[in-house]
């Protein structure tokens, strides 16, 4: 698995369940922006970068190809995002 070196959260406020832009940087080599962290009724969730196809459907431009992978993501980002706003307070998340 590739290293996260590093996590950029862009909180926003007063957008509903939006909650945060993320960029995440990978072995200090490549970067990935668009990630958004989403609020819903059983607490936080990832949403990928996506685009629309020509059917008019979301598909992910990025996204990890196994669990092991999403859970490392997952947790990461969902970790800098409760340093960020709650100053380490525990933020519950689905996945």
């Amino acid at each position: 698995m590739t290293n996260i070196t590093d996590i950029r959260i862009y909180k926003i406020e007063g957008t509903g369940n939006l909650k945060a832009f993320v960029t995440v940087t990978f072995d200090n080599s490549f970067a990935v922006h668009g990630i958004k962290i989403m609020e819903g009724d059983n607490g936080l969730w990832i949403n990928m970068p996506a685009s629309r196809d020509k059917k008019g459907e979301f598909k992910d431009i990025f996204h990890p190809v196994n669990k092991e992978s999403r859970e490392i993501l997952v947790t990461s980002i969902l970790d800098a995002y409760t340093v960020e706003t709650t100053d380490g307070a525990p933020v519950e998340s689905e996945f």
